[in-house]
C-alpha cells in the first residue's frame, strides 16, 4: 500500500462525497444525492490518542494511495470539543472538506512507510501547519493487521459521523507525536494489554476504512445527460440497472448504489469502485425513504453487520428538492446526534 513516498500532503479528516436520495415530483431521470450525506473511502488510516502534553485528544491520518500523487487527510481533534482542524495535500480534498463546513488547510506533506503494513512497520509523517509550526509523527505498528481489528472507530465529531474499519492493528512502543517543541508519546493501552505477552499502545492502523458524514448543509445539483454536478467540484456519473441506480464519483473512486421501492428509496450502498457487496456500507430504510414520510434507518457494514440505527424524516423543498432530518439512537457515540440538510435541483 504505502511505498516510500514524498508528496505535498496535509491533514484532513474522515470526509467524503455526497450520497443520494430522489425528490418525488417531476424531476430529471437521475436521483438526487442524499441531503448532507457524504461518503469517503480510505484504503488506510492511522490514529494516535494524545496525552496531556498537547491540546489535542487525537490525530488522524487518512491515506488514499489508489492514484498518483496519493492523497493525505489529517485531522487534529482538540480536547476542548471545538471543531477539528483538517490538513491535506490535495486541492480536491480541500474542496470536499470546505464543502462539508470543516476548517481545512492545504499544506505540503511527506509520508514514509512500507508497502504493506505488518508487525513492526514504521511510518513517519512530516508537515508544517498553516502558521509554520512543524509536525512530526512517528507511528509504529505493534501487531499484524487482521479482521479481529474491524469495527467502528471513535471520531469525537460534533455532527453525526461513522467511521468503520474492515481490518486493524494497534500501535507499538515508539509511537509519538511532536508539534513544535512538545512531544506526546503514546501511552500503554492498559484496557486491552495482557503483559508481558501483549503490550499495545494507544494508537491504531486500519485498512479499508468507510466514512459516512451527515452534515447540516444545502446543495443543488444539475443533470447533464448521465452526469450530475453540484457547482462545487463534485461530479457523479449515472448508470441504471432495473430498480438500481449507480452514481459514480470517479475523482474519489467511489460508487453510491440506490435501490428503489415504489416512489421511495429502500437502500443506498457506498463503496470503492469495483468493490464487492462485503466491501460496502449501506443505509437501509423502512419504509422506503420518500418526501413527506419518516423512515427508520439502519447502517450496515458488508452484508449484515449493523453498526448504527436512527430515523430520517423527509419533507419537500423548493426546486424539486427534499429536506432530510437525520437522528441517531446508536451506537453510544452517536446517540442523540442529529443533522438537517437540504438537497435540490439547480434552477
Amino acid at each position: 500500500m504505502l511505498r516510500k513516498r514524498i508528496g505535498p500532503a496535509v491533514m484532513g479528516m474522515f470526509l467524503a462525497a455526497p450520497l443520494a436520495l430522489g425528490a418525488q415530483n417531476a424531476k430529471p431521470a437521475a436521483p438526487l444525492p442524499l441531503a448532507g450525506v457524504y461518503y469517503r473511502y480510505w484504503p488506510e488510516q492511522i490514529v494516535q490518542w494524545i496525552g496531556p502534553e498537547l491540546p489535542y485528544s487525537m490525530i488522524v491520518l487518512d491515506i488514499d494511495d489508489r492514484g498518483k500523487p496519493p492523497i493525505y487527510d489529517v485531522q487534529l481533534i482538540p480536547k476542548t470539543g471545538d471543531a477539528m482542524v483538517h490538513y491535506t495535500n490535495s486541492a480536491q480534498e480541500l474542496a470536499i472538506d470546505q464543502h462539508a463546513g470543516f476548517t481545512v488547510h492545504q499544506v505540503a506533506m511527506q509520508l514514509d512507510g512500507p508497502a504493506d503494513p505488518s508487525n513492526g512497520a514504521q511510518y513517519l509523517l512530516r508537515f508544517n501547519t498553516e502558521t509554520g509550526t512543524p509536525v512530526l509523527w512517528q507511528f509504529v505498528l505493534g501487531t499484524d493487521v487482521s479482521e479481529q481489528g474491524s469495527g467502528l472507530s471513535p471520531t469525537g465529531a460534533k455532527i453525526p459521523l461513522l467511521m468503520y474499519r474492515e481490518q486493524g492493528g494497534v500501535a507499538g512502543q515508539g509511537t509519538a507525536l511532536k508539534i513544535g517543541n512538545v512531544t506526546s508519546v503514546a501511552d500503554v493501552w492498559k484496557e486491552i494489554a495482557q503483559p508481558p505477552y501483549f503490550v499495545p499502545y494507544r494508537g491504531a492502523l486500519s485498512v479499508g476504512v468507510h466514512v459516512l458524514t451527515f452534515a447540516p448543509v444545502s446543495s443543488a445539483w444539475k443533470e447533464d445527460g448521465t452526469t450530475l454536478t453540484d457547482g462545487k467540484g463534485q461530479s457523479l456519473v449515472e448508470a441504471k440497472d432495473g430498480d438500481t441506480v449507480d452514481l459514480a464519483n470517479k475523482s474519489l473512486g467511489t460508487v453510491e448504489s440506490y435501490t428503489t421501492a415504489g416512489t421511495g428509496i429502500s437502500r443506498v450502498s457506498f463503496g470503492p469502485a469495483g468493490g464487492k457487496a462485503d466491501h460496502t456500507v449501506s443505509l437501509e430504510f423502512s419504509p422506503a425513504l420518500a418526501a413527506g414520510g419518516k423512515s427508520s434507518v439502519e447502517v450496515v457494514a458488508g452484508k449484515k453487520s449493523r453498526i448504527a440505527a436512527g430515523t430520517v424524516e423527509a419533507s419537500s423543498a423548493p426546486n424539486g428538492g427534499v429536506t432530510e432530518a437525520w437522528s441517531f439512537s446508536s451506537p453510544d457515540g452517536l446517540k442523540g446526534s442529529a443533522a438537517t440538510a437540504t438537497v435540490s435541483w439547480q434552477k
